[in-house]
């Protein structure tokens, strides 16, 4: 839906009284068919208003209500003295409106259909599914301090090898943002890292020194912390998902249920593809 703003660039400067001072005393008279303004002979109504209102985003919603009230009202004023000027009877707005009359009621079909129970023993069922299925790939926790030379990384080195502290040797010499946190890096995948960085980490066993490693970034001493498998979310974190999924797959089995039913006949007639270029065919 566009904003409730100008329609078009064509600025129309539109004088009316508000409905909600109109009416006060007899609001509780207005329906759905309650008539706010005529436009040339066309009415638009309180159900006009609240139609609207419900396609808007959440962006509008928020809205104070005599301000949406006010916007959709004028939009819809705009739009209706732009759309008297155009030849409703010409075959291309004719065709036109019939696509998007099927597009509009097929669309609230879906949206109704979504409306459909899901029940939580068929969450829990897809989750034992997913939980089973789901590819847990391995990923590392490595620590690494990074500086500019080779000399350096040799230094620091040696220090480790005489038992120095790889986190306080971290924070004070290294180079990179994960220096204040004693060089831990966290836990990460294959791809995640530059190449040369990854294979040093995938060659070291659990709390090894590597030597030193050169990267685009630097001079890097890596220590493997830790190895496992990638953890597998709680239903709670994809339950979300998991009703979408559930939802799909009913509205889709409901929708091939109406579709299969219906009668669709075929034109026996050979029409060469072509012809959906013939614009000319449908122009005013």
């Amino acid at each position: 839906m566009r904003c409730i703003g100008v329609f078009v660039s064509v600025v129309l400067s539109i004088c009316f009284f508000p409905f909600y001072d109109l009416y006060a005393e007899e609001i509780t008279k207005v329906t759905e068919k309650t008539v706010l303004v005529s436009v040339n002979g066309e009415d638009i109504t309180v159900g006009n208003i609240i139609s609207f209102q419900s396609r808007l985003s959440d962006q509008y919603q928020s809205m104070e209500d005599s301000v949406l009230f006010d916007g959709i009202l004028k939009q819809l004023i705009q739009q209706t003295i732009l759309s008297q000027k155009v030849n409703i009877h010409s075959d291309r707005i004719k065709y036109a409106l019939e696509n998007q009359t099927r597009a509009f009621l097929s669309t609230e079909l879906v949206g109704k259909l979504s409306e459909i129970e899901v029940i939580e023993s068929e969450i829990e069922s897809l989750y034992v599914k997913f939980s089973t299925d789901i590819e847990r790939k391995k990923e590392y926790n490595a620590s690494h301090i990074l500086v500019e030379t080779e000399t350096e990384a040799e230094e620091l080195s040696l220090s480790l090898k005489n038992g120095a502290d790889f986190s306080e040797l971290a924070k004070t010499y290294s180079t990179g943002p994960s220096g204040a946190q004693g060089g831990n890096l966290g836990w990460f995948g294959q791809g995640a890292m530059v190449p040369t960085f990854e294979n040093a980490v995938i060659k070291l066993k659990i709390d090894e020194l590597s030597v030193p490693v050169q990267t685009q970034f630097g001079w890097h001493l890596i220590k493997l912390n830790d190895v496992r498998k990638t953890p597998v979310p709680t239903i709670a974190e994809v339950r979300k998902e998991l009703i979408t999924e559930i939802k799909k797959k009913k509205i889709d089995f409901e929708m091939s249920k109406i579709i299969d039913s219906a009668d669709v006949v075929y034109s026996d007639l050979e029409i060469d593809p072509k012809i959906i270029r013939e614009v000319s065919m449908i122009n005013d």
